[in-house]
């Protein structure tokens, strides 16, 4: 055993007094956590000053302490490593903290990993290393992870991560730890409670579903938009309430324009769902030239494969194209005060930090009329982040803060298609390809579509699915089923729809008394013209 001073990349001496020890044959140097006081010497075999001297005295009791704990849990772990390989005829192999995301992508799976989960597994790996280097630096191995640190990273997730991607990162390292982790020893991740709260929701955001004039305007967008490439598969997701791959690589065999009908299985979930041909879908098909072989939407079906990012921003390009310039805020000679308003609320979202404070001070600075030239003068930075941090308050409160500068097309994607989260980093997208399928599922619920008949085009096996991630209705929507729905009394058109329905009885009534006078009414019918007369 022996005490050790280290210095850091600066050539800084540390503040900790480190140890170096020998633990079941192998070297190991830890932290003790003991820091160190006064002036040391040049080396560690002179002496110090006094305060030092102390501190090395606390260093060396800790490093005792350190290996006794060390010797007795190695044996410990020895002998119930050794009754384990007898009884599984397997050596038990620890795996390093370090190792994880690469021991994790290397285990034999039924199916080629998408770049996008593969993504996700090194992201959740490395929040996880770097965590643990801060929180708990000794732990070297998973059987070091305590159920405290477990806890900890869900609660460092939960305060820097969306509620979505907290789930899935501490899934991933549970799962990692579920099958790395020796025989007997249990998995931190499974014993630590999450955190609950009364609303589950809170934190999330959901897409948000197209009016019925929104998506007409989307859909003659997308018919002109660089040749229309995309008018077909928007189409068909706005149909079908398929998914944005599925919608891309729609086939031909799939389609059966005699029953009038698609049957797809979708590629998540591997069900087969029969949906209706829809006017709109079948028009879009029925215009499409060449032979009927293959991919409905070649040209979609290849960018899905060779560039999905980009097949996702061209989607949202058509989106602020067909919703742009619709407000009467967006016109020229907008008031300085809506601005703002608009630009304080929207750095209010931002996290808190040195960031969020000079893009404060920059929008506060040019409101007050005060150029990029000065403002950089003044804070000490370049015109270019004074532009920059201009620019995220433009993109986030959708308005045009550089005087005299158009909005970008990156610029009115943001503001069009993403809203700010109050937990995570990343703006959260809420109008892209899925918004399709929300939009499906909204309008046919609130024009009184059963459920059921929701969820067998959709595939969804619960209605909690439905109604908790789809059912998004807008104040437009819903005051239209509403008042269609609903009984005049709360309506307040009641004269207007009696007159109207007597209008239509009135005719039915005529219509079935020449019928009955013919001799050609049906049972059916002469009842309902009995009903129709005693009414009147």
């Amino acid at each position: 055993m022996a005490l050790e001073l280290r210095r850091g990349r600066n050539g800084k001496l540390r503040r900790h007094w480190y140890g170096r020890l020998v633990v079941n044959g192998g070297a190991k140097v830890v932290n003790l956590g003991v820091t160190v006081r006064g002036s040391p010497p040049a080396t560690l075999r002179d002496v110090g000053d006094a305060k030092f001297e102390v501190s090395r005295k606390e260093a060396e009791k800790e490093l005792e302490r350190f290996r006794a704990e060390a010797e007795q849990k190695g044996h410990a772990e020895h002998l119930t490593e050794r009754l384990i390989e007898l009884k599984t005829g397997r050596a038990v192999e620890h795996v390093r903290i370090d190792e994880l995301t690469a021991r994790w992508l290397a285990l034999p799976r039924a199916g080629v990993l998408s770049k996008a989960y593969e993504s996700g597994v090194k992201s959740a790996c490395e929040q996880f290393r770097t965590f643990m280097a801060e929180h708990h630096p000794r732990a070297e191995r998973l059987y070091e992870v305590t159920e405290a640190d477990a806890g900890a990273f869900a609660e460092r997730l939960r305060k820097t991560c969306a509620p979505g991607t907290t789930k899935a990162y501490y899934g991933t390292v549970r799962g990692a730890f579920k099958r790395f982790l020796p025989a007997g020893h249990m998995n931190p991740f499974a014993q630590s409670v999450g955190r609950t709260t009364g609303d589950r929701d809170a934190g999330s955001v959901h897409r948000v579903p197209f009016t019925p004039e929104e998506l007409q305007a989307v859909f003659e967008t997308a018919r002109r938009f660089e040749g229309g490439v995309l008018y077909g598969p928007v189409v068909t997701a706005a149909c079908t309430a398929l998914r944005r791959g599925d919608a891309c690589r729609l086939e031909w065999k799939s389609v059966d324009f005699k029953e009038g009908a698609v049957t797809v299985r979708t590629a998540k979930t591997g069900e087969t769902v029969d949906l209706p041909l829809l006017a709109p879908l079948r028009e879009a098909l029925e215009a499409l030239p060449g032979a009927r072989t293959g991919y409905c939407f070649p040209e979609a079906a290849k960018m899905l494969f060779e560039n999905p990012d980009g097949l996702t921003w061209r989607f949202k390009a058509i989106i602020a194209e067909a919703l742009g310039g619709s407000k009467a805020e967006d016109e020229p000679g907008r008031k300085l005060k809506a601005l703002a308003a608009a630009g304080m609320a929207a750095i209010g979202k931002l996290a808190e930090g040195s960031r969020r404070e000079h893009i404060e001070e920059a929008f506060v600075r040019y409101l007050k009329g005060e150029s990029v030239r000065k403002i950089a003068a003044a804070m000490g930075a370049s015109k270019g982040s004074v532009s920059g941090w201009l620019a995220v308050v433009s993109g986030m409160a959708g308005k045009r803060v550089i005087r005299g500068k158009k909005m970008s097309v990156r610029a009115e994607i943001v503001r069009h298609t993403q809203v700010a989260r109050t937990q995570g980093h990343r703006a959260a997208s809420v109008r892209d390809w899925h918004a399709l399928r929300t939009t499906f599922v909204t309008l046919a619920l609130s024009a009184g579509v059963p459920m059921e008949l929701v969820r067998k085009v959709t595939g969804h096996r619960t209605v909690e699915i439905v109604m908790a991630n789809y059912f998004r209705p807008g104040r437009e929507i819903l005051r239209s089923a509403l008042a269609g729905a609903l009984p005049s009394v709360l309506t307040g058109k009641k004269e207007e729809n009696d007159e109207g329905q007597r209008a239509v009885e009135a005719d039915e009534l005529v219509s079935l008394a020449g019928k009955v006078a013919a001799g050609l009414a049906s049972d059916v019918e002469r009842a309902r013209l009995r009903q129709l007369a005693a009414a009147v």
